[in-house]
């Protein structure tokens, strides 16, 4: 109809246009065909004025619709918008649709455009999908590691937004263990939820156990909670497979509700104990198997031992002796010792704890207890300690030597580092020798012990006045030590002062009549004030507090 209409308007255009200009418009308008034209030419004219009206209708007609869809969905396409009214060539996004987000519900407004004219159309995107879930048909829960979390009874979920999953009325681990079913619940983040039962098989026993030869079966071993359900299994049992040997045992457990079982394998799995030792031989003596084995031992019996090692003591050298033990089982174990084949040029060896030894001032210590020396040839040998150099009435590192010689004359001297531990008296020398380089001044003294003692976090151990002093380092309490022994040994009085919870330590000086508080500890904020107060030492401990009953005000 409407292509219709557009060719009449055509037509009566082209008519009117030419009768308009036409000499001849008066005669034709006078014959009988010309009366019919004017009809014509009125109809025409109320189908151009319905036409228009049209146009005008069909330009007021929405071109686009609201759209709701599911989570998840893939894309949205103009198309989806557009209305009967649109002309599908002449649409467009003005909004980019890549700035919705599909994967989140809510709403959002795009703008479309027909030819020239935008509208405003909202996108609805909501979740009413519940979650696809797969749910365990059984679970086995062992009792050490308790109530599994919901989620492990589920695999392969799928849905398009986060899914939970929880226990519809959470389980218990029932006293006799027996079963229980449990209904899981799959709820995504728009609250639609799928559920779904799953049986709980509860377990306090292992399902299998492995022994080795000449280990002990316990309780422990088998049971999940031994401390709760020690009760639950037979001693007996356990004794009977403890003197049983090899073989495969069966255990089992029960309570009122439900009986289950263990499986236990005694194995032999380890090859036999076997130890060497290394041989040495002059050149031409032959060595033998036994002089290489130490002991050899196995629970299940020893089957055979033999050398894998062709032995050659013909030639002066090192070698690797290789020799295996088999049980009756077949466990082979393989071991390597050496075979020296020498004319003995070598030294015995001094055998013991040679490290650093610390000892007391005046003291009297033996320095060969523990100390041994062995020589391949002649076996064990004499050793001898030279102690010249130690001055046990002297702190200090000092270093002694040991010596041993085998038959032939090989010679194996080894030094061990001394230390002679301080006493007070070294303190008190240290102290004093300090002191008498200082004046009198307490911020002086302060100022030196900031300079050469270092902030480290280490106490000082039982004297940290030289701990501090001669490895210049240590935390506050060491400086604070340090500090108040000199002032100590100058006659000036101070006291050890810390806070409550005792993380600073520093001191408190008499001046004149009057207490100061004085800190030696390297610091920003300790430095801040020199002599202080009761209210700066408060700011520079950044809200730290003291006792306030135990020492005297600083002023």
């Amino acid at each position: 109809m409407k292509e219709k209409i557009k060719i009449w308007m055509n037509k009566a255009g082209s008519f009117f246009q030419w009768s308009a200009w036409t000499d001849k418009a008066g005669k034709f308008l006078k014959s009988g065909k010309g009366i019919a034209c004017m009809a014509a030419a009125g109809v025409l004219a109320l189908a151009a004025a319905a036409w228009g009206g049209y146009e005008i209708w069909l330009s007021r007609q929405p071109k686009f619709h609201d759209l709701t869809i599911e989570l998840g969905t893939d894309a949205v396409q103009i198309s989806d918008f557009m209305t009967e009214y649109a002309n599908a060539k002449k649409v467009a996004f003005v909004t980019d649709p890549a700035v919705v987000d599909l994967n989140r519900t809510g709403s959002i407004s795009l703008v479309l455009r027909n030819g020239s004219a935008e509208e405003t159309v909202t996108l609805t995107i909501e979740d009413t999908t519940a979650p696809t879930v797969t749910f365990a048909s059984e679970y086995r829960v062992m009792a050490d590691a308790g109530l599994p979390q919901a989620n492990a009874l589920v695999s392969d979920v799928r849905d398009a937004s986060r899914v939970s999953i929880s226990y519809l009325n959470e389980p218990v681990i029932p006293i006799d263990y027996r079963d229980e079913t449990v209904t899981v619940v799959a709820e995504d983040e728009s609250g639609n939820t799928t559920q779904g039962q799953c049986r709980l098989s509860f377990c306090w026993l292992r399902e299998s156990y492995s022994l080795e030869l000449g280990d002990t079966l316990t309780k422990e071993a088998l049971l999940l909670n031994p401390e709760r359900d020690e009760p639950l299994l037979d001693q007996a049992v356990l004794d009977e497979i403890n003197a049983g040997g090899l073989g495969t045992y069966t255990v089992s457990s029960e309570t009122e509700a439900k009986q289950i079982q263990c499986t236990v394998t005694v194995q032999d799995t380890k090859g036999p104990e076997l130890v060497l030792r290394t041989v040495q031989r002059m050149i031409g003596k032959q060595a033998k198997l036994e002089d290489f084995v130490e002991s050899v031992s196995d629970l299940s019996g020893v089957a055979e031992v033999y050398l894998v090692t062709e032995l050659d003591v013909s030639t002066k050298g090192t070698y690797t002796v290789v020799v295996e033990a088999k049980d009756t089982c077949g466990n082979v174990t393989r071991a390597e010792t050496t075979l020296w084949v020498t004319d003995d040029k070598n030294p015995p060896k001094i055998k013991g704890d040679l490290g650093t030894l610390t000892v007391e001032k005046h003291s009297n210590p033996d320095f060969l207890a523990g100390i041994t020396a062995y020589d391949e040839v002649d076996g064990n040998c004499k050793v001898t300690c030279d102690t010249s150099s130690l001055n046990l009435d002297v702190a200090g590192t000092y270093y002694i030597t040991y010596r041993s010689s085998d038959k032939s004359g090989n010679v194996r001297t080894v030094k061990r580092k001394v230390v002679v531990q301080h006493d007070a008296e070294d303190t008190a020398a240290l102290v004093q020798s300090i002191s008498d380089s200082l004046s009198n001044d307490p911020e002086t003294i302060r100022d030196y012990v900031r300079r050469k003692i270092s902030y480290n976090h280490e106490w000082g151990g039982d004297d940290p006045v030289w701990y501090g002093f001669t490895t210049h380092g240590g935390n506050c309490y060491v400086h604070a030590q340090c500090l108040k022994a000199i002032f100590d040994r100058k006659g000036i009085e101070s006291r050890l002062i810390w806070v409550t919870n005792k993380t600073h330590y520093w001191l408190i000086v008499k001046i004149g009549d009057g207490w100061k508080h004085i800190d030696a500890t390297p610091s920003r904020l300790h430095g801040k004030y020199s002599l202080m107060n009761d209210t700066q030492r408060l700011e520079t401990l950044s809200g730290r507090v003291w006792d306030t009953t135990q020492w005297p005000a600083c002023e």
